[in-house]
């Protein structure tokens, strides 16, 4: 079964559905980014790691070489999504620039 990692974006559209029944993942750095995240009771919180630090430097520089730098917040939500397998659901076009390096 796949598991989802939301996205801010994603979390903001159901909240304001009222959809508040999710399960998955998000980040601690989305619920940063609106802490309203927080009313979704079956969201699990991941926490980045070095890890997902080391992974989000490595695909910073080649964002860089590509002319495509991209917030750190974004990047650091993609390496977390890669060092988990997790699939990322986003509306966010900087996602795409991360994919094509990683």
């Amino acid at each position: 079964m796949e598991e989802i990692l939301y996205d801010t974006n994603i979390l903001i559209d159901l909240l304001k559905q009222n959809t508040e029944n999710i399960k998955g993942y998000t980040t601690a750095l989305n619920i940063v980014e609106y802490p309203k995240i927080l009313k979704i009771k079956q969201l699990n919180i991941i926490y980045p790691t070095p890890r997902d630090y080391k992974t989000a430097i490595t695909i910073s520089k080649n964002l860089y070489k590509k002319g495509k730098p991209v917030p750190a917040i974004d990047i650091i939500t993609a390496a977390i999504a890669v060092n988990r397998k997790l699939t990322l659901l986003t509306k966010n076009i900087h996602f795409k620039y991360i994919k094509a390096v990683s």
